[in-house]
């Protein structure tokens, strides 16, 4: 499988994760309101948390995919278009250092979705 074919996998199972979940809570809404049943304030925390927790880990995810492709499509313009500025600074930095960039990228994501779940898991009031 190509890497364009994985990205957009990536993409749509991130999407499917979101409107999944979504859907997910719509149909316990109903479901509880229909047979008249008032749920705990324990089970509906869980329920948010979990809710919450696949949507932040998609849309990072789908963040991370998004800025692979950027590092990857400017790399491609300008060896297509720019090969004569190649060894200037920017140009040549993005590059040669673009596995770099798309790990330190990775990692930022990555430390920035452990802390948006730690304060979901351990610091969230309802």
């Amino acid at each position: 499988m190509s890497a364009r074919l994985r990205a957009g996998l990536v993409i749509k199972l991130a999407l499917g994760a979101i409107f999944g979940g979504m859907a997910l809570l719509t149909m316990v809404g109903w479901t509880l309101k229909k047979f008249d049943m008032q749920p705990s304030h324990a089970f509906t925390t869980i329920l948010i948390q979990v809710l919450l927790t696949i949507n932040v880990t998609a849309m990072l995810n789908i963040m991370n995919v998004a800025f692979h492709k950027m590092v990857d499509a400017h790399g491609a313009f300008h060896r297509r278009f720019n090969a004569a500025s190649l060894h200037r600074f920017p140009v040549s930095f993005v590059i040669s250092g673009a596995p770099q960039l798309k790990r330190l990228a990775t990692t930022f994501w990555s430390l920035g979705s452990a802390l948006m779940l730690y304060g979901l898991w351990f610091h969230m009031k309802l």
